[in-house]
């Protein structure tokens, strides 16, 4: 790794439409640079909308051990050897206290529906995941994804409400996320000062993700990646070391680690 040899990797990733395909959330295109990186001990660290029990799941079909970040930087968790994970870090809300304040909102008739409205059937209906993957998504901890109904206007109105008790809405791929005043950035950052302290050295961060709330993500990263999608991408306030994949999901994902890869090797590539 010539210039970058003082320098560590750190990959943060999100799951739907960017590790996993969309429609079918399965991850094999992106195998050969995943196995690239366990080989070089890069941690690979799913930073999501998805929940802790969904997480722990992939991990244990992708064979990964590192560190991961739920619920749109709600939470920092680290898989324990005996199996149970150790939450790291908290950042987010309770959703016990998410769903009482929405519980008000919609008494002032705004309009909308969430995981909480649903059964595991009607979960299926909206996301298109099996029943048992439909059961682990509904076991939210930090955030309430919902599907508004309502319009623009009352849309904005219903986001101003929620800012004032010191929440947030974040739109992703399917659903818009409540949750606290917290993002994959945030978590992002966290993990690389964790890192860096760990190893002692600097940490160059590469993220890659498809969606609007991967936006605070890929503008920490040092490096970053928009996987395509049937849509333009956002703009980052940024434009240096950012990258866009020519195929969707995880062949984007396989072909954009590579060519990260190949130009960290070669001591392209640079800290913010």
């Amino acid at each position: 790794m010539n210039s970058n040899t003082n320098m560590r990797l750190l990959v943060f990733t999100d799951m739907d439409g960017t590790l996993l395909d969309h429609d079918t959330y399965d991850w094999q295109a992106a195998l050969p640079s995943i196995n690239t990186l366990k080989k070089m001990d890069v941690p690979i660290i799913c930073n999501t909308s998805k929940t802790l029990a969904e997480v722990c799941q992939l991990h244990e079909q992708i064979n990964l051990g590192d560190p991961f970040i739920v619920e749109n930087g709600s939470a920092i968790y680290q898989p324990a050897e005996n199996g149970k994970t150790q939450l790291m870090h908290l950042i987010g809300a309770k959703r016990a206290d998410i769903l009482d304040l929405l519980t008000k909102q919609k008494s002032w008739d705004y309009q909308f529906e969430g995981f909480n409205d649903w059964t595991v059937e009607q979960v299926i209906q909206h996301t298109g995941l099996s029943a048992s993957e439909a059961s682990l998504s509904k076991k939210r901890d930090f955030s309430e994804p919902i599907i508004w109904q309502g319009s623009e206007q009352e849309k904005q109105q219903f986001i101003t409400n929620l800012q004032k008790q010191n929440l947030m809405a974040l739109q992703g791929g399917r659903f818009l996320s409540i949750q606290g005043q917290c993002n994959k950035g945030i978590a992002l950052a966290w993990l690389k000062s964790h890192y860096s302290q760990k190893w002692g050295c600097p940490v160059l961060t590469v993220a890659l993700g498809d969606s609007e709330n991967d936006c605070a993500m890929l503008e920490e990263a040092d490096v970053s990646v928009w996987i395509k999608r049937h849509k333009p991408a956002p703009k980052l306030a940024r434009k240096k070391q950012v990258y866009h994949s020519n195929a969707y999901g995880p062949a984007g994902w396989n072909e954009s680690m590579e060519h990260i890869l190949q130009s960290f090797s070669a001591g392209q590539l640079e800290l913010l």
